[in-house]
Protein backbone atom coordinates (compact mmCIF):
# COMPACT_ATOMS: atom_id res chain seq x y z
CA UNK A 1 0.00 0.00 0.00
CA UNK A 2 1.45 3.36 -0.98
CA UNK A 3 1.71 6.30 1.38
CA UNK A 4 -1.15 8.12 -0.32
CA UNK A 5 -3.48 5.23 0.38
CA UNK A 6 -3.10 5.95 4.11
CA UNK A 7 -5.73 8.64 3.57
CA UNK A 8 -8.27 6.17 2.20
CA UNK A 9 -11.36 6.15 4.42
CA UNK A 10 -12.32 2.64 3.30
CA UNK A 11 -8.94 1.16 4.24
CA UNK A 12 -7.23 3.39 6.82
CA UNK A 13 -4.98 0.56 8.05
CA UNK A 14 -3.35 -2.49 6.61
CA UNK A 15 -4.96 -5.80 7.56
CA UNK A 16 -2.53 -6.55 10.40
CA UNK A 17 -2.93 -3.20 12.14
CA UNK A 18 -6.70 -3.28 11.68
CA UNK A 19 -6.88 -6.76 13.24
CA UNK A 20 -4.80 -5.68 16.26
CA UNK A 21 -6.96 -2.61 16.76
CA UNK A 22 -10.18 -4.62 16.53
CA UNK A 23 -8.81 -7.15 19.03
CA UNK A 24 -8.16 -4.37 21.54
CA UNK A 25 -11.60 -2.85 20.90
CA UNK A 26 -13.34 -6.19 21.43
CA UNK A 27 -11.71 -6.55 24.83
CA UNK A 28 -12.51 -2.96 25.82
CA UNK A 29 -16.02 -2.48 24.43
CA UNK A 30 -17.70 -5.84 25.04
CA UNK A 31 -20.94 -5.33 26.95
CA UNK A 32 -20.79 -1.53 26.80
CA UNK A 33 -22.76 1.25 25.12
CA UNK A 34 -20.74 2.41 22.10
CA UNK A 35 -20.99 5.37 19.72
CA UNK A 36 -19.01 5.02 16.48
CA UNK A 37 -18.41 8.44 14.90
CA UNK A 38 -17.48 8.31 11.23
CA UNK A 39 -18.36 4.62 11.01
CA UNK A 40 -17.61 4.40 7.29
CA UNK A 41 -18.42 1.06 5.73
CA UNK A 42 -18.50 -0.75 9.08
CA UNK A 43 -14.91 -1.95 9.53
CA UNK A 44 -15.29 -1.62 13.31
CA UNK A 45 -19.08 -1.81 13.63
CA UNK A 46 -19.19 -5.27 12.07
CA UNK A 47 -16.93 -6.56 14.83
CA UNK A 48 -18.22 -4.64 17.86
CA UNK A 49 -21.98 -4.27 17.30
CA UNK A 50 -22.73 -7.98 18.00
CA UNK A 51 -20.96 -7.87 21.39
CA UNK A 52 -21.85 -4.36 22.61
CA UNK A 53 -24.75 -3.61 24.94
CA UNK A 54 -25.82 -1.03 22.38
CA UNK A 55 -24.09 0.29 19.27
CA UNK A 56 -24.83 3.53 17.44
CA UNK A 57 -22.99 4.14 14.15
CA UNK A 58 -22.97 7.65 12.69
CA UNK A 59 -21.69 8.97 9.37
CA UNK A 60 -22.54 11.89 7.09
CA UNK A 61 -22.35 9.69 3.98
CA UNK A 62 -25.58 7.92 3.15
CA UNK A 63 -23.82 5.30 1.03
CA UNK A 64 -21.41 4.53 3.89
CA UNK A 65 -24.40 4.11 6.21
CA UNK A 66 -25.95 1.66 3.76
CA UNK A 67 -22.80 -0.46 3.58
CA UNK A 68 -22.35 -0.32 7.33
CA UNK A 69 -25.94 -1.47 7.86
CA UNK A 70 -25.25 -4.50 5.67
CA UNK A 71 -22.19 -5.45 7.74
CA UNK A 72 -23.68 -4.60 11.15
CA UNK A 73 -27.46 -5.09 10.95
CA UNK A 74 -27.91 -4.98 14.73
CA UNK A 75 -26.39 -1.48 15.04
CA UNK A 76 -28.46 1.70 15.09
CA UNK A 77 -27.52 3.77 12.05
CA UNK A 78 -27.67 7.56 12.03
CA UNK A 79 -26.79 9.91 9.20
CA UNK A 80 -25.35 13.02 10.80
CA UNK A 81 -22.40 15.30 11.53
CA UNK A 82 -19.76 13.73 13.75
CA UNK A 83 -18.62 17.19 14.88
CA UNK A 84 -21.91 17.78 16.69
CA UNK A 85 -23.91 14.55 17.03
CA UNK A 86 -27.56 15.31 17.72
CA UNK A 87 -27.99 12.54 20.27
CA UNK A 88 -29.56 12.41 23.73
CA UNK A 89 -27.96 9.25 25.10
CA UNK A 90 -24.72 8.64 26.98
CA UNK A 91 -22.01 6.19 26.00
CA UNK A 92 -19.22 4.27 27.68
CA UNK A 93 -17.11 4.46 24.54
CA UNK A 94 -17.16 7.15 21.88
CA UNK A 95 -15.01 5.96 18.96
CA UNK A 96 -13.46 8.08 16.21
CA UNK A 97 -11.21 5.67 14.38
CA UNK A 98 -9.27 5.23 11.17
CA UNK A 99 -8.33 8.57 9.62
CA UNK A 100 -11.56 10.22 10.76
CA UNK A 101 -10.06 12.56 13.35
CA UNK A 102 -7.66 13.84 10.69
CA UNK A 103 -10.68 15.29 8.89
CA UNK A 104 -10.95 17.75 11.77
CA UNK A 105 -8.12 19.77 10.30
CA UNK A 106 -9.11 23.07 11.91
CA UNK A 107 -7.80 23.01 15.48
CA UNK A 108 -10.61 25.12 16.94
CA UNK A 109 -13.18 22.88 15.27
CA UNK A 110 -11.43 19.80 16.60
CA UNK A 111 -11.51 21.18 20.16
CA UNK A 112 -15.21 22.04 19.84
CA UNK A 113 -15.93 18.52 18.58
CA UNK A 114 -14.04 16.96 21.48
CA UNK A 115 -16.02 19.11 23.93
CA UNK A 116 -19.27 17.85 22.40
CA UNK A 117 -18.11 14.23 22.54
CA UNK A 118 -17.17 14.63 26.21
CA UNK A 119 -20.76 15.67 26.89
CA UNK A 120 -21.94 12.31 25.53
CA UNK A 121 -19.87 10.21 27.94
CA UNK A 122 -21.13 8.29 30.94
CA UNK A 123 -19.43 9.02 34.25
CA UNK A 124 -16.51 6.70 33.48
CA UNK A 125 -16.80 6.83 29.72
CA UNK A 126 -13.90 7.49 27.34
CA UNK A 127 -13.25 8.75 23.83
CA UNK A 128 -11.01 6.53 21.69
CA UNK A 129 -9.16 7.85 18.63
CA UNK A 130 -6.37 6.48 16.47
CA UNK A 131 -2.83 7.23 17.61
CA UNK A 132 -2.28 9.24 14.45
CA UNK A 133 1.03 10.79 15.46
CA UNK A 134 2.62 7.47 16.35
CA UNK A 135 1.28 5.85 13.19
CA UNK A 136 2.02 8.48 10.56
CA UNK A 137 4.43 11.14 11.80
CA UNK A 138 7.50 8.83 11.69
CA UNK A 139 6.84 8.29 7.98
CA UNK A 140 6.90 12.03 7.40
CA UNK A 141 10.14 12.36 9.38
CA UNK A 142 11.70 9.62 7.24
CA UNK A 143 11.08 11.62 4.07
CA UNK A 144 7.83 10.02 2.94
CA UNK A 145 4.53 11.85 2.46
CA UNK A 146 6.26 14.40 0.22
CA UNK A 147 4.20 16.70 -1.97
CA UNK A 148 3.97 15.39 -5.51
CA UNK A 149 2.25 12.96 -7.86
CA UNK A 150 2.06 9.26 -7.11
CA UNK A 151 2.21 7.46 -10.45
CA UNK A 152 1.07 4.15 -9.00
CA UNK A 153 -2.22 5.50 -7.63
CA UNK A 154 -2.55 8.57 -9.88
CA UNK A 155 -2.97 10.80 -6.84
CA UNK A 156 -1.56 14.18 -5.93
CA UNK A 157 -0.48 15.07 -2.40
CA UNK A 158 -0.40 18.77 -1.49
CA UNK A 159 0.46 20.53 1.77
CA UNK A 160 -0.56 23.83 3.32
CA UNK A 161 2.18 26.42 3.18
CA UNK A 162 2.38 26.95 6.94
CA UNK A 163 0.69 24.03 8.71
CA UNK A 164 0.55 20.22 8.92
CA UNK A 165 -2.56 20.20 6.76
CA UNK A 166 -2.71 18.27 3.49
CA UNK A 167 -5.09 17.12 0.79
CA UNK A 168 -5.09 14.17 -1.57
CA UNK A 169 -6.41 14.71 -5.09
CA UNK A 170 -7.24 12.14 -7.71
CA UNK A 171 -8.79 12.02 -11.16
CA UNK A 172 -10.00 15.35 -12.49
CA UNK A 173 -9.16 17.05 -9.18
CA UNK A 174 -5.43 16.80 -9.90
CA UNK A 175 -3.97 20.22 -10.62
CA UNK A 176 -0.22 20.36 -11.17
CA UNK A 177 -0.38 24.16 -11.14
CA UNK A 178 -1.63 24.13 -7.54
CA UNK A 179 0.41 22.72 -4.66
CA UNK A 180 -1.54 23.95 -1.64
CA UNK A 181 -5.02 22.85 -0.49
CA UNK A 182 -7.84 24.99 -1.84
CA UNK A 183 -11.57 25.34 -1.17
CA UNK A 184 -12.36 22.32 -3.36
CA UNK A 185 -10.06 19.93 -1.49
CA UNK A 186 -10.94 17.72 1.45
CA UNK A 187 -8.36 18.93 3.93
CA UNK A 188 -6.87 16.70 6.60
CA UNK A 189 -4.48 17.34 9.48
CA UNK A 190 -1.48 15.17 10.19
CA UNK A 191 -1.69 15.59 13.95
CA UNK A 192 1.51 15.70 15.97
CA UNK A 193 1.57 14.34 19.50
CA UNK A 194 2.05 17.85 20.89
CA UNK A 195 -0.78 19.50 18.97
CA UNK A 196 -3.14 16.65 19.77
CA UNK A 197 -2.27 16.82 23.47
CA UNK A 198 -3.01 20.55 23.54
CA UNK A 199 -6.35 20.08 21.75
CA UNK A 200 -7.39 17.29 24.09
CA UNK A 201 -6.55 19.24 27.25
CA UNK A 202 -8.26 22.38 25.89
CA UNK A 203 -11.41 20.27 25.42
CA UNK A 204 -11.46 19.23 29.08
CA UNK A 205 -9.75 15.85 28.93
CA UNK A 206 -6.73 14.47 30.69
CA UNK A 207 -3.61 14.02 28.52
CA UNK A 208 -4.09 11.12 26.06
CA UNK A 209 -3.35 7.63 27.35
CA UNK A 210 -1.58 5.60 24.67
CA UNK A 211 -2.64 1.99 24.19
CA UNK A 212 0.18 0.66 22.03
CA UNK A 213 -1.38 -2.79 21.59
CA UNK A 214 -4.43 -1.23 19.96
CA UNK A 215 -2.78 1.70 18.22
CA UNK A 216 -5.23 4.06 19.91
CA UNK A 217 -5.35 6.95 22.35
CA UNK A 218 -7.84 6.84 25.22
CA UNK A 219 -9.21 10.18 26.38
CA UNK A 220 -10.70 10.50 29.86
CA UNK A 221 -12.46 13.60 31.08
CA UNK A 222 -10.38 15.73 33.43
CA UNK A 223 -11.72 15.94 37.00
CA UNK A 224 -13.57 19.15 37.78
CA UNK A 225 -11.48 21.92 39.26
CA UNK A 226 -12.35 22.48 42.89
CA UNK A 227 -12.49 26.11 43.98
CA UNK A 228 -9.81 27.09 46.44
CA UNK A 229 -10.75 28.42 49.84
CA UNK A 230 -10.81 32.13 50.43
Amino acid sequence: MSDLDRGDAAMPHDAERSALQCEWLISACCGHDVLDLGCGDGRVASVLAPIAESYVALDNDGEAIRRCRERAPNATMIEGDLRDPQLDGYYDYVLCLGNTFSLLWDVEEAVASLVRWRQLLTENGVVVIDDLADDLWPELAEGRWCAGLDEETNRQLVWAADDAVFAIRDGEAIDIESWHPNERDRRMRLWTAGSLRLAVIAAGFQPPCRQADGGVLVLRAAPPVRPTGS
